[in-house]
């Protein structure tokens, strides 16, 4: 897989995570998070490029340990979500 499909496959598994997320407010903030990061880093090349993408699955495998930890403890929907 080439470089440029990595990443897009890492942004799209990272916003699907962070749309799993219960809490609204962690949710939308996690969001924010993906696309800043991605925005932040869109010009690096080489070593610079692999440490980014590196810490990108790190956070992801976070991700995925908060959405686990985040069913077994549900919290109430709030406000924004149910209008």
């Amino acid at each position: 897989m080439s470089a440029s499909n990595a990443s897009l496959s890492l942004f799209r598994s990272l916003l699907r995570e962070s749309k799993k997320v219960d809490n609204y407010n962690f949710r939308h903030y996690a969001i924010r998070r993906v696309k800043v990061g991605f925005q932040l880093n869109k010009e690096l090349t080489g070593n610079e490029a692999n440490v980014a993408f590196r810490e990108g699955e790190e956070q992801l495998d976070i991700l995925r340990r908060q959405v686990v930890l985040g069913s077994l403890y549900p919290s109430a929907k709030s406000v924004m979500e149910t209008a």
